[in-house]
């Protein structure tokens, strides 16, 4: 976990979804050890009951950055108010802080409403370029954003990775919920550091997260979707269907609340990722119903902000990303009209880079954003003359 990995997206299980979780393993343990803990999950208890067996069995052997990252997989798909599930996640942290002193050194906290926004901070290696605020989206933890770290701050950015209200430990420890209006806790961040030009870097769901944020908060000059989105209710086309999806929309649209939940309910009764997706969205967003979820889920797009963005905004997309459709990437780009500039990046699995967020070759990802970064640079240096 302190290096990036190596390139390869594995095949270490079945079920897509379950795939990609355990793809995002590979760094601070090898794929072959995870592919074998993996033969044995069939459902999302199986999946609990192996990970928090494979930590002790980690930590027992003092692989305690291994420990700490099946815990954090394994607290992933616990629902909220599983027993335990607190305590696992707190461990996971203590574990990896043992693991890695240095990271644990470089740790703080924001004070935000009535609780705290953790970050880490990176310091540039030598003279700094450049400030980059990096978050992650519906579900990722700064832990695992940790190995982009260092490649960033040894090209002279010093990094300040956050976990927003609805990520991380903003979620876990102090219940603060994600808002659609995200420049509200990137002003924090930005007051708290004192900073006035930066770039942010939105991973996931931050993808739309962070050009929301750019398009008020104009201390951000440059901004970063790292998986597009300009619409995260469309993610839900592609879960369903379009009939089905259409048929929702108007069932959100006339408000008919019970219908949708006990479609919903009935839907999850033989379907536990579904129905771990929907607890895990209200605990997110802070709802009580799935009706107010969806709800809640089609305020995040950038449908009435997008045209607010004049920063510099750079574009990352897989061609096989299985979450969001790649088509967001051309919609999100077309949006923004009065940027200063787009520049749209489409990887493919020649590339190991197909993926969500590039899971499989996240090594690529950060290059690109370097390399954008020093073409800006270039750019401005060249019309200062």
């Amino acid at each position: 976990m302190s290096s990036l990995p190596k390139a390869g997206y594995h095949a270490l299980h079945s079920n897509p979804g379950l795939n990609f979780t355990l793809n995002r393993l590979v760094g601070s343990i090898p794929p072959e050890e995870i592919k074998a803990v993996a033969s044995r999950i069939t459902t999302l208890e199986s999946w609990i009951s192996e990970m928090q067996e494979a930590a002790a069995k980690a930590e027992e052997e003092g692989r305690l950055l291994a420990a700490g990252r099946y815990l954090q997989a394994a607290e992933f798909y616990m629902k909220q108010g599983d027993p335990g599930k607190a305590e696992i996640y707190q461990h996971s942290i203590e574990l990896i802080n043992r693991a890695l002193p240095e990271m644990a050194s470089q740790r703080g906290s924001v004070p935000y409403e009535s609780g705290f926004l953790p970050f880490i901070r990176v310091p540039a290696v030598g003279q700094e370029r450049d400030v980059l605020f990096i978050h992650s989206g519906f579900d990722g933890l700064v832990e695992e954003m940790y190995p982009m770290f260092k490649p960033m701050a040894s090209a002279g950015y010093t990094v300040i990775a956050f976990e927003g209200p609805g990520q991380g430990g903003a979620l876990r420890t102090s219940n603060l919920h994600m808002p659609y209006d995200w420049e509200k806790p990137v002003s924090a961040i930005l007051d708290h550091f004192n900073i006035n030009d930066c770039t942010l870097i939105g991973m996931s769901l931050g993808g739309y997260l962070a050009p929301r944020a750019a398009a008020f908060e104009k201390r951000i000059r440059r901004v970063v979707s790292w998986g597009a989105m300009f619409d995260f209710f469309e993610v839900y086309r592609r879960r369903v269907g379009t009939p089905k999806f259409q048929v929702f929309k108007i069932l959100l649209n006339l408000k008919l609340t019970n219908i949708v939940n006990a479609l919903i309910t009935k839907a999850s009764e033989n379907d536990d990722i579904l129905k771990w997706a929907v607890t895990h969205g209200m605990h997110v967003s802070g709802t009580d119903t799935p009706f107010d979820y969806l709800q809640w889920t089609r305020t995040l797009n950038l449908t009435d902000s997008a045209h607010f963005i004049d920063q510099d905004a750079l574009l990352i997309m897989g061609v096989e990303d299985h979450l969001v459709s790649p088509d967001q990437l051309y919609v999100q780009a077309a949006s923004m009209t009065r940027a200063r500039s787009v520049h749209t990046v489409m990887l493919s699995k020649h590339d190991h880079a197909a993926q969500h967020c590039q899971v499989g070759n996240t090594e690529l990802g950060v290059k690109l954003i370097l390399n954008w970064l020093e073409s800006l640079e270039q750019r401005d240096e060249a019309t200062e003359f």
